[in-house]
């Protein structure tokens, strides 16, 4: 009987369980209830539970592990990529205008094959080294090379950017010369006579291109030297140089990666390492660059110069030399002077007008 007893309380417990003498309830998964509170991890009957393989394994609560708080990531001011350039074909004679130089040389490249995308009279070529220089050994390897493509093709002109790589020392066979010092810019500046002389040779006409300010004061000053003996030996050629400094600083002269494009919008123009170019700074300075090339191509190369032999800023006001042309570009016939004017005896016989009587030129009353 008391067996029997035992069993029915054990499964009373187990259903749901069983009220005490003082109200408390007790429940198989949880202790009593005390002052409102429920103690946990108590049960009177626990060990007739394992006695009777009634006890239940409580299930394990997850561990909440404290995550890190998110931080805020904030939205990336979006700029302009470089679009896909679809050039129209270019004419069988079309002007070509080659870009040669180090990295920034490629990076005004692409910019100049979008600015005459859509002009079918000229086509952009490039020769291009990455890691060129005037400062380093390979100077007079790229005067040759130079040499060897003005006089293999037909170059209309060409366009020099190069520099970036040449802030150190330029080894001799008689020594070493510092950076920045007489001797470095005297070597400096022959190497650069030794590239227009490459171009001249053929007569092919070129634009140099100066050093854009970098990021860093220390640069800056020594862009600023190089640009300084390459424009003094450009301009001893009567070459053509195009100055950019000015137009990638901001309003007090200092750097700044943010300009007007050449649209006039406000955006990011130089790469994250402050020499570079983003795709509307390589816009911009093709834009100089174009408006330079215009001085000798004429406007988009309808005008270019054909075998111009001196100064090739000398302005052909006939149009191509090699037209047939033989008066002034726009210049239509007027009205002949009529016999016995005034108008014809200035222009045709060359007698001078006389002057207002009583005026001091008069001179009909001089004796």
């Amino acid at each position: 009987m008391r067996l029997v007893t035992m069993m029915l309380l054990v499964v009373l417990l187990a259903a749901g369980g069983i009220a005490g003498s003082n109200g408390d309830v007790l429940a198989q998964s949880k202790g009593p209830v005390v002052g409102g509170k429920t103690v946990r991890g108590f049960h009177p009957l626990k060990p007739l539970f394992r006695l009777f393989g009634l006890e239940r394994e409580r299930p394990r609560r997850p561990v909440l592990r404290e995550q890190p708080p998110q931080q805020r990531l904030r939205p990336r001011r979006t700029e302009p990529v470089r679009p896909v350039i679809v050039e129209v074909p270019k004419e069988q004679d079309a002007r070509t205008v080659l870009v040669m130089g180090d990295a920034l040389a490629g990076e005004l490249a692409e910019g100049l094959v979008a600015t005459y995308a859509e002009t079918p009279s000229v086509r952009v070529d490039k020769l291009v080294i990455k890691r060129a220089g005037l400062a380093g050994e390979g100077a007079d390897a790229l005067a040759d090379r130079l040499r060897a493509v003005v006089q293999g093709r037909e170059i209309a002109v060409v366009v020099v950017l190069i520099g970036s790589l040449d802030r150190r020392d330029i080894e001799t066979a008689n020594g070493v010369a510092a950076f920045r010092t007489a001797a470095w810019d005297a070597l400096y500046a022959r190497r650069v006579d030794k590239l227009l002389r490459a171009a001249r040779d053929r007569r092919t006409p070129m634009v140099w291109i100066g050093l854009p300010p970098p990021k860093g004061q220390a640069k800056r000053a020594d862009f600023g030297h190089i640009n300084d003996v390459a424009k003094a030996s450009v301009d001893a050629a009567n070459g053509i140089y195009a100055d950019i400094w000015d137009v990638f600083l901001d309003e007090n002269g200092g750097f700044t990666s943010f300009g007007p494009d050449v649209a006039g919008k406000r955006r990011r123009l130089r790469s994250a390492d402050g020499v570079g170019f983003t795709w509307p700074g390589k816009q911009k300075v093709a834009f100089f660059a174009e408006k330079e090339i215009a001085r000798i191509l004429g406007s988009s190369g309808a005008f270019a110069f054909d075998g111009v032999e001196d100064d090739p800023n000398f302005i052909v006001l006939t149009g191509r030399t090699t037209a047939p042309e033989t008066d002034l570009a726009g210049g239509d016939e007027g009205n002949a002077p009529v016999v016995d004017t005034p108008q014809y005896q200035l222009i045709v016989q060359g007698v001078p007008l006389s002057g207002p009587a009583g005026r001091v030129d008069d001179f009909r009353m001089v004796p």
